[in-house]
């Protein structure tokens, strides 16, 4: 292009009288000169060119210029062809630039915007979250039940592993929440199944809930079903489900353990020494309990296994306590009630009873029967002594006050006799007895008494104070 503009410049005019060569006319192909090509101006500008140097000029000149520029007109003017399949070969070349640049930068910014997709099936879902935040690309999850993968595992995507997608897509995944918890189970008869029977059954089923307790059993075989338990007491077998508790208990079998235990000399030791070892060494003790006049009540006097000899924990050691000094309950029926509150080592409690069949002074029970061995000075013995039959004085004459006090006399040691107060008409001191239905004579246990009270409302007969 600047070659072209330079056969333009001032510069390259020549006056016409120039030679050809020099005064930069354009030769043709038959190398005679052409007329040269003037700078183009605008109108304005030639004209008032032309006429400042025609002002400036003398007259001579200027018609001189005249005649040239006159002349100049009738040269012979060609178009260059080169220079416009120059200009546009230069215009192809700079629109093929900038499409390829654009096209290389759309490239690259294509690929640096895509993403190789992961095969997310069968890992856990946070991964792939994790993996989508560092690559720009929101991830979608479905969740379905499903026995196939545990919660929170990965099961489909809906992009196929090492295909690519641009940054800021979605991915879509589905992803499991593991066995339905609602969803009902039925069980098996487990007694005919085994101990690994019944893991295999928990597990193909995902009853997760369902615990498998295996326990010592003399009774059950090895590996075969004790018993089942439902941690709900509102679930049966035809309501279970797989969100509700279940306890299967399994046997171990006979539990054998080894006579590892060295046992020690508990001799006059305490009951709480003997259960403290016992707790440590995971032992059963069973306590039992004998008099001993050398001992002091609960320490210990015997035990079933010799001492340093070794025992399990499934043994049974027997340690027996004293219960301190023991006396012989005696036979009562050979003893006075004063004798009787002379035995020594005992608690007695004597009491008096009235009696229709045991004599006066007889004995009539006792609480411990004789012979009986009693852990001396804290055993109580209760013994009751006759009375005889119930005797009822004559109470005429006496006030009415005393009739509460008498009577209860009688049923507090065993005869339920009962009275009746009847009031009359008497001449005798108010509230005196004056008639009684019986009196000095023996009674029954049940008996009944009739006594008359007087009302002092009548006037003595006469003679009555003398008498």
């Amino acid at each position: 292009m600047s070659d072209f503009l330079k056969q333009f410049e001032e510069s390259n005019y020549r006056p016409d009288d120039r030679p050809a060569e020099q005064d930069g006319s354009v030769l043709t192909r038959d190398n005679q000169p052409s007329a040269k090509i003037p700078r183009q101006r605008p109108d304005d500008e030639r004209n008032h060119g032309d006429s400042r140097l025609q002002d400036s000029l003398p007259d001579d000149r200027a018609e001189a210029n005249t005649k040239q520029k006159i002349k100049g007109a009738a040269h012979e003017i060609k178009a260059d062809d080169k220079h416009h399949k120059r200009k546009l070969v230069r215009y192809a070349i700079v629109a093929v630039s900038i499409l390829a640049f654009c096209l290389l930068a759309f490239g690259i910014f294509f690929l640096a915007n895509r993403v190789v997709v992961q095969d997310f099936v069968g890992i856990s879902v946070t991964e792939a979250r994790t993996w989508g935040i560092s690559n720009r690309i929101t991830i979608e999850t479905t969740e379905e039940f499903t026995l196939e993968a545990e919660s929170g595992i990965v099961m489909s995507q809906d992009r196929a592993p090492d295909s690519s997608m641009q940054r800021g897509g979605v991915l879509r995944l589905v992803v499991s929440q593991g066995p339905d918890p609602d969803e009902r189970i039925e069980l098996p008869d487990f007694n005919e199944m085994t101990t690994a029977e019944v893991r295999q059954w928990r597990q193909d089923v995902a009853a997760l809930n369902a615990n498998i307790n295996e326990e010592y059993s003399d009774d059950v075989e090895q590996h075969h079903f004790i018993r089942a338990e439902f941690t709900d007491s509102t679930v049966t077998t035809q309501t279970y489900t797989r969100a509700d508790g279940l306890l299967i208990y399994m046997s171990r079998g006979a539990e054998t353990l080894e006579a590892n235990i060295v046992v020690p000399n508990f001799m006059g030791q305490s009951k709480q020494e003997v259960e403290m070892w016992a707790e440590e060494n995971s032992v059963d003790v069973v306590f039992a309990e004998a008099a001993s006049d050398d001992i002091p009540e609960g320490h210990v006097v015997k035990q079933s296994i010799e001492p340093r000899e070794r025992i399990a924990r499934d043994a049974d050691l027997i340690i027996t306590l004293s219960l301190g000094r023991f006396v012989t309950v005696p036979n009562f029926h050979n003893l006075s009630q004063e004798e009787a509150g002379m035995v020594p080592g005992l608690e007695l409690i004597i009491r008096q009873r009235f009696s229709t069949t045991v004599a006066f002074g007889r004995l009539i029970s006792q609480s411990v029967s004789a012979g009986t061995e009693v852990q001396a000075d804290t055993t109580q013995v209760t013994v009751t002594y006759s009375l005889g039959r119930p005797y009822l004085e004559d109470l005429r004459g006496q006030s009415e006050s005393v009739l509460a006090e008498y009577f209860f006399s009688f049923t507090s040691q065993g005869a339920n006799i009962t009275y009746t107060v009847v009031y009359v008409d008497s001449h005798e001191p108010r509230g005196s007895i004056v008639a009684m239905s019986k009196y000095a004579q023996f009674l029954g246990l049940q008996d009944h008494i009739t006594i008359s009270v007087s009302r002092g409302n009548l006037t003595p007969p006469p003679g009555f104070e003398d008498e």
